[in-house]
């Protein structure tokens, strides 16, 4: 399995900031799989690959993973207009990269929301499939903070998430209210994975080879409580300058609290730490993973998981530094609610505060240095805890097993019957028209025409309902693209009537006048458009035929099943009714080894010919005149309602 993996924000061990892509990729491999990443350039991610950016990127292996890395700088201390531009600009390079390339399964990771587009994109045009990971809630996490306030950029947003979480084949949450924020847009509970940020208990472990990062100003004696992340407007870290002040009143010289991270509210904060003559806070340039984890390890007394009193945050996040806490054996301190809160509490690995209350954040932090020996017991349990629940090659195996169903394309198929390859799949995917140009024309054409036929497809529903009865579609199993089972949807042309004795009456007297009418005019296939606009039909391609038949086909017949089904096809405008069963799977083949656009347009344009002078055999019967003939006949349908008891 080749894996497409989209992350603006990758990084390996040397960089500053999560390595979960990182680790899942590492995982990927030792699978068995091949991993390319895509990312951009952020300040603090180290990609790992050398040299010089050549007409906007750069690419390599790094580690066995192939990194493409688009030269798209980003910091947090660009403007909310810049980092969006930069967003949509690495999303858009990342659609035309997806578009072009070969793989299996396209995996895209947000943060920021637009990193699903190029899943979405080839989940439709291309009909790929896709898994995607939700890292935060957008846009309620920005809605609840106040950040984002325009109703058009929140409704757009709204749309992306939808789009996002509909085309998916997987969603990977990273906390139970994520899992639960994507169930609520209507995403099958069957379809939503939870599997949070890891601990790297290799990683993050005392070494006495590597050296302890050297910060001016820690005394070696202090109690020292940390913050390591993005200082930004959601960390809410004037919170600990709060409680740094309550504890410089109290005269608590012996603990400080140091600062690991950068962000945009950091100036800030230390321009307040010096204006308040707050000298128990220490500021630090950020640190790669390793010399991170000897700080937290060995120097580091309590690990502060801090963030904006916002209740979409309680249940919604899943931060990467409440997991290095666990994985260091350092006891945490929360400020406001949740899950994480809710798990420091029950498994006894630290304290947890109400929000924006200085007073008991100094109490707790007096309270964990006054008993040392206490709080030195609560770190042990937590790397316990994060070795039982935790473990991030675990949680990565969960993510490699979740893009490997997505891969698994092949439906299973009737016993004694061998599977088909999937290779069968790549033989129809040469050219640009069959990568992707054929399914572009499948979700225009389909698109504008379930918009513009609305009505009539409405009306004939509810004549359907008056007619037939309910349900109004007929939904029927077909094999589909490799074979892969799908639902084909029509309308109801034939009613359940039985015989006495409980059978099915013949196909013939069951079929309605109103159906007779569908089937002439093709309408009872209108439905069919939804399938091709999920991905599982195509306007032309072979018609989708019973299951029943797969045990029946020859080696080479199955190689019709290589292209998505049609609505129309090759064979319904090459004689149809007046040729064998041999010579349509022949054409339909034939269709398969010669798809173009001239061909499907040529198809197109015979089948609209064919519904209205023929079907394409000579002498054959007009549609238009079977639909001109059906209403006369009746006789059939009374001995229905005879049955039936009904006039």
């Amino acid at each position: 399995m080749h894996v497409l993996y989209f992350h603006q924000h990758f990084s390996t061990l040397d960089g500053s900031t999560g390595t979960r892509s990182y680790e899942i990729s590492k995982r990927l491999l030792a699978s068995g799989h091949r991993v390319t990443m895509v990312c951009g350039a952020g300040a603090l991610c180290k990609s790992g690959l050398p040299g010089p950016f050549v007409n906007g990127r750069r690419e390599g292996s790094v580690n066995c993973i192939y990194v493409i890395e688009l030269e798209l700088p980003y910091s947090n201390y660009d403007s909310f207009l810049r980092r969006c531009w930069t967003f949509l600009r690495f999303a858009l390079r990342s659609v035309i990269l997806a578009l072009r390339m070969d793989y299996d399964v396209v995996f895209a990771t947000s943060t920021p929301l637009t990193a699903a587009l190029p899943g979405i994109a080839t989940h439709w045009l291309r009909r790929k499939p896709f898994v995607f990971e939700v890292r935060d809630l957008w846009p309620e996490l920005p809605r609840a903070m106040g950040v984002i306030r325009n109703p058009l950029v929140l409704l757009m947003m709204d749309w992306l998430e939808f789009a996002a979480y509909h085309s998916a084949n997987f969603c990977v949450a990273l906390s139970p209210g994520i899992a639960q924020g994507i169930t609520r847009r209507g995403v099958p509970e069957s379809r939503v994975i939870t599997a949070p940020n890891g601990c790297d208990l290799d990683l993050f472990a005392p070494d006495a080879a590597q050296p302890i990062p050297e910060i001016p100003g820690l005394s070696p004696d202090a109690f020292v409580a940390t913050f390591t992340g993005a200082h930004g407007v959601a960390n809410s870290l004037g919170a600990v300058l709060d409680a740094a002040a309550e504890l410089r009143m109290r005269g608590r010289t012996d603990i400080l609290l140091v600062f690991v991270g950068d962000g945009k509210e950091k100036p800030a904060l230390i321009e307040r730490a010096h204006r308040e003559k707050l000298d128990n806070c220490l500021f630090v340039d950020p640190m790669p993973k390793k010399a991170l984890a000897q700080f937290l390890c060995r120097r580091a007394n309590v690990g502060l998981m801090i963030l904006a009193n916002v209740s979409a945050f309680y249940y919604g996040t899943s931060p990467n530094k409440f997991f290095d806490y666990l994985a260091s054996g350092l006891p945490i301190l929360v400020n406001y609610p949740g899950w994480m809160a809710e798990m420091v509490t029950e498994q006894g690995v630290g304290l947890v505060v109400p929000p924006q209350d200085p007073v008991a954040f100094a109490d707790a932090l007096m309270r964990m240095a006054d008993d040392r020996a206490a709080t030195a017991e609560m770190g042990p349990r937590g790397r316990k805890f994060a070795q039982r629940h935790f473990l991030r090659a675990t949680l990565a195996q969960r993510c490699v097993s979740v893009m490997e169903s997505a891969a698994a394309t092949i439906a299973p198929v009737p016993s004694g019957r061998t599977p088909p390859m999937i290779q069968i799949h790549n033989a129809a995917n040469r050219g640009w028209y069959r990568k992707w140009g054929k399914r572009t024309l499948d979700v225009v054409v389909s698109g504008l025409a379930l918009v513009l036929l609305w009505p009539v497809i409405a009306l004939i529903a509810v004549v359907v309902r008056i007619v037939v009865g309910s349900p109004v579609l007929f939904v029927q199993p077909r094999p589909g693209l490799n074979e892969r089972i799908y639902k084909i949807l029509k309308f109801r042309t034939m009613t359940d009537a039985r015989h006495p004795n409980g059978e099915l009456l013949p196909d013939e007297l069951r079929v309605t006048w109103l159906g007779k009418l569908l089937r002439a005019a093709s309408l009872d296939e209108l439905p069919e458009l939804w399938n091709v606009l999920r991905g599982e039909m195509s306007l032309v391609g072979p018609r989708p035929l019973l299951v029943e038949y797969l045990p029946y086909y020859s080696d080479e017949h199955r190689r019709r099943h290589s292209v998505q089904p049609g609505i129309t096809g090759w064979a319904q405008v090459s004689g149809r009714n007046h040729t064998t069963w041999e010579q349509r799977l022949a054409q339909d083949v034939f269709y398969v080894d010669n798809c173009t656009l001239w061909l499907d347009c040529k198809i197109i344009a015979r089948t609209i010919l064919v519904i209205f002078h023929g079907d394409g055999g000579a002498g054959a019967s007009s549609k238009l005149g079977r639909f001109r003939g059906c209403v006369a006949s009746s006789q059939k349908q009374r001995d229905v309602r005879e049955v039936q008891g009904t006039q």
